[in-house]
C-alpha cells in the first residue's frame, strides 16, 4: 500500500512552494490558502493548548504566518 503522502510529492511541494512563494511577496490569497491547508490540524492542536480555544487557535495561526514570512 502506498503511503498516504507519497501520492505526487513533487506537484504537491512544487505547488505549495509556489504558494509560500506568493504569500511571502504579499499575496493575501495564497497566505488565505495556505491558513485554510492546516485549518484541521490548527484546530486539533488547539485543543493541547491551556488557552481558550479561538485564543489557542490565533496563537497557531500567528505562528504559522511568521513560519511562512521567513526564507525557505
Amino acid at each position: 500500500m502506498e503511503a498516504q503522502g507519497a501520492r505526487n510529492p513533487e506537484g504537491i511541494s512544487h505547488h505549495f512552494v509556489e504558494t509560500v512563494k506568493k504569500a511571502q511577496n504579499g499575496d493575501k490569497e495564497s497566505m488565505e490558502d495556505i491558513l485554510s491547508l492546516f485549518s484541521v490540524d490548527i484546530e486539533y492542536l488547539s485543543r493541547f493548548i491551556m488557552l481558550p480555544r479561538e485564543e489557542a487557535i490565533q496563537t497557531l495561526k500567528i505562528e504559522l504566518i511568521n513560519i511562512v514570512y521567513q526564507e525557505l
